[in-house]
């Protein structure tokens, strides 16, 4: 039966060993070190930009999927956070005889308190086994993406990757939901496929009305706009090899402060799986290679 992240929604693990390679039993003993499991080649790198050591690459083209030298990586988790996909974790299997620790990024309030027992779950977001939160990381620089540490039975270490949200509070007991706040500046790049900026965005709002994100993605001939470049500089943004995954909801939030709108309100676009560009060239090997 296949299977894997066009099948499942998430990465096997054949593809994972392919596309970023698996450390072996021997460095997952000696201590915490990064887990990739970015399968899909689209343009990221904030992961080789964050790590301090130099242990991710990526290299040319951005779309390559990111490797990590197991030696180098000393499992400092800024990585962990740094990764827009959600797809980096550390793991250690040093961690006590009958446990190991996974790391991994959990952008749900509210937060678990150290110590507390909670549900761990797969990639696929089914029970695995009870676990215990032993860190939560959320400082400054991790720019609103808590890091939480959670130890559970050492057999599942391959297979946890996340843990059950937690209940939300009632409104009466004090909880909110929190609106993002400040202004992104015009010339903060908000898609990097298409390297569309907030600027231009915002004039594209202000001067043609969109108000939703698929309106901002289409591209309307106004008032001179014929050529290429033009039609190209303005609202591609949500069409690159991400599909508007990194962008989406910058573009969101964009629109909401120019039209006074909640988020909530916000009309998305379709989504739609990522691509990549196959030359004629690829073909022609391919064909070449099944005919021998």
């Amino acid at each position: 039966m296949a299977a894997g992240i066009i099948y499942d929604g998430f990465p096997s693990m054949e593809e994972i060993k392919e596309a970023n390679g698996w450390p072996d039993e021997e460095r997952f003993l000696k201590g915490p070190v990064a887990v990739v499991e970015c399968v899909q080649q689209i343009p990221c790198n904030p992961c080789e930009s964050a790590c301090p050591f130099h242990a991710i690459h990526i290299g040319e083209p951005i779309t390559n999927t990111p490797k990590v030298d197991k030696e180098t990586c000393i499992g400092c988790g800024m990585c962990v956070a740094a990764c827009p996909g959600l797809a980096i974790f550390l793991v250690d299997k040093s961690y006590s005889e009958t446990e190991a620790t996974v790391s991994f990024p959990f952008e749900y309030d509210p937060l678990p308190e150290p110590g507390a027992e909670v549900d761990a779950l797969s990639r696929g977001g089914e029970y695995v086994c009870k676990g215990h939160v032993v860190k939560v990381m959320n400082p400054k620089k991790n720019d609103h993406t808590p890091v939480i540490t959670l130890a559970i039975p050492k057999e599942y270490a391959d297979t946890v990757r996340t843990m059950r949200r937690l209940k939300l509070p009632e409104e009466h007991e004090g909880f909110r939901p929190v609106e993002p706040e400040g202004l992104l500046d015009d010339d903060v790049i908000v898609c990097r496929c298409e390297e569309i900026t907030a600027g231009e965005i915002r004039k594209a709002i202000r001067k043609y009305h969109a108000t939703t994100v698929t309106e901002v993605k289409r591209r309307a001939v106004h008032d001179g706009m014929f050529t290429i470049t033009e039609i190209r500089r303005y609202l591609r943004c949500g069409m690159g090899l991400c599909q508007g995954r990194t962008c989406g909801k910058l573009v969101s939030r964009i629109i909401a402060e120019e039209t006074g709108k909640k988020m909530s309100e916000i009309q998305g676009s379709t989504d739609r799986p990522p691509v990549r560009p196959v030359t004629f060239g690829e073909l022609a090997e391919d064909g070449e290679d099944q005919e021998g």
